[in-house]
């Protein structure tokens, strides 16, 4: 069980972070789907679009060829840190 917590608007930009080489760092994420409740977990992903005056960011889960949309609010964990708002 996770013991740590992260604020909702700290995640952005860790999210951005990239390495030595420019390369986006890869994070760990859950998140609830709208669509039905479902709680869904990327083990690794990278961020490929944020969109800071809307509702939703891009990321691009490990092993797959295209970007997933997720609403911003339905994070509820970031590299194994409850996420709250």
């Amino acid at each position: 069980m996770q013991n740590r917590l992260i604020h909702w608007s700290r995640i952005w930009d860790l999210m951005e972070r990239t390495d030595s080489k420019n390369h986006p760092v890869p994070f760990q994420m859950k998140f609830v789907k709208s669509s039905n409740g479902e709680v869904r977990e990327y083990k690794s992903c990278i961020l490929t679009s944020i969109h800071s005056k809307g509702d939703t960011i891009n990321v691009l889960p490990e092993g797959e060829l295209r970007p997933r949309t997720i609403l911003k609010v339905l994070i509820i964990e970031f590299n194994q840190n409850r996420v709250y708002i």
